[in-house]
C-alpha cells in the first residue's frame, strides 16, 4: 500500500465533498411520503416505495460509453435491488462523438440486460462532452435494503467481484459476474447486513465511510488491494460469520473473487495488523462531522 496516513486523509477528504449539498437539500426528505432512502442517509443508492434510483456523471463521453451504465448499475445492485431500466443524458460535439457514445451505452445494455428507454442528447460547442445516466431497480417483495451503514459487529468485511477494468467487453463480463453473485448471495439467504461499492476514492474511503456510518470499527488482517484509493468497482460487503462459508461456495461456483480481509468491532478504532490508525476519539469527530442519518 501507499502511506497509509496519506491514503487515510485523503480518503477523509473525498468523502467530505457531499456535506454541503446534503445540509442543504436535508429537508427535503420530508417532501416524499414514501421515500425509504434519500438525502439524509447519503447511501449509494435513493429508495422510493419498492424503486431504488441511482444517477452517476457527468463522465468524460469516451469513459462513459466504456462504463457509466456499469458503474450506475452498481450501486442500485448493492443495495438489493435487480436493475430494470435506463436513461442518458449526453453533450456530444458532434455526430460523430453521439455515435461513439450510443454504441458504447447500447453494447452496455444489451451486456447487462438493461434497457434504455430515454434521455436527452444534444450538441452545444460551448460546452465539454460528457454524459450521465440513471438507473432504475426494483426491490423483491420482503428483502430488506441492504445499506452501506448497516454492519454489525463481528461481521466479516469482504471483497467481492474483478476490479471492472479493460475494453467495453471485459468491463461488461466483470460486472455483470459481480451482480449476478451478490443477488446470488442475498436470494441464497446469505446474512448481508451492508454492502458498498469500491469506486471513487477507493476501497479504504468507502470503508471508512461504512464504519462512520454503522458507528463501529475494524480490525483488517489482509490487504484485499495494495492500492487502497484506486477505484475497482467491487463490492465492500459486511456479512455475518456464520454466512461466509456458504458465501464462499456461491462465489466459487460462479467464477467471482471473494476476499475476507476484516472484522467489524464493536470498539471504533480502524486498525491495520497490530496498527491502530484512527481511534475512538478520532472516529467520533469524523462522525461529527459528517450529516448522515439512519
Amino acid at each position: 500500500m501507499e502511506n497509509i496516513e496519506y491514503e487515510i486523509k485523503r480518503a477523509i477528504n473525498h468523502m467530505m465533498e457531499t456535506n454541503y449539498p446534503r445540509k442543504e437539500f436535508w429537508n427535503m426528505d420530508s417532501k416524499l411520503p414514501n421515500l425509504i432512502s434519500g438525502i439524509r442517509a447519503g447511501d449509494d443508492a435513493v429508495v422510493v416505495g419498492n424503486t431504488v434510483i441511482n444517477m452517476e456523471g457527468p463522465y468524460p463521453l469516451v469513459l462513459g460509453s466504456k462504463t457509466a451504465l456499469i458503474h450506475t448499475t452498481c450501486d442500485i445492485v448493492a443495495m438489493g435491488a435487480p436493475p430494470k431500466y435506463a436513461m442518458n443524458a449526453i453533450q456530444a460535439k458532434d455526430e460523430q462523438e453521439i455515435k461513439m457514445a450510443i454504441d458504447g451505452l447500447k453494447k452496455q445494455s444489451l451486456g447487462l440486460n438493461i434497457p434504455i428507454v430515454g434521455g436527452n442528447t444534444q450538441t452545444l460547442e460551448e460546452l465539454k462532452s460528457c454524459m450521465s445516466v440513471v438507473v432504475f431497480g426494483e426491490l423483491p417483495d420482503n428483502r430488506k435494503i441492504i445499506k452501506d451503514g448497516g454492519a454489525k459487529p463481528d461481521d466479516i468485511i469482504a471483497m467481492v467481484g474483478h476490479p471492472v477494468e479493460g475494453d467495453t467487453g471485459t468491463r461488461i463480463q466483470k460486472a455483470k459476474n459481480k451482480f449476478d453473485t451478490f443477488l446470488e448471495l442475498l436470494n441464497q439467504g446469505v446474512e448481508v447486513n451492508a454492502c458498498k461499492d469500491a469506486s471513487r476514492g477507493g476501497w479504504l474511503c468507502n470503508l471508512l465511510e461504512m464504519l462512520v456510518k454503522a458507528k463501529k470499527g475494524i480490525e483488517i488482517n489482509s490487504i484485499p488491494y495494495p492500492r487502497a484509493t484506486r477505484y475497482l468497482g467491487t463490492y465492500l460487503v459486511s456479512m455475518s460469520e456464520d454466512s461466509l462459508k456458504e458465501a464462499v461456495n456461491i462465489c466459487m461456483d460462479n467464477r467471482c473473487p471473494i476476499i475476507p480481509f476484516g472484522k467489524i468491532t464493536t470498539d471504533s478504532c480502524l486498525s491495520i495488523g497490530n496498527k491502530s490508525y484512527i481511534d475512538n476519539e478520532q472516529m467520533r469527530e469524523l462522525r461529527k462531522q459528517f450529516p448522515y442519518k439512519y
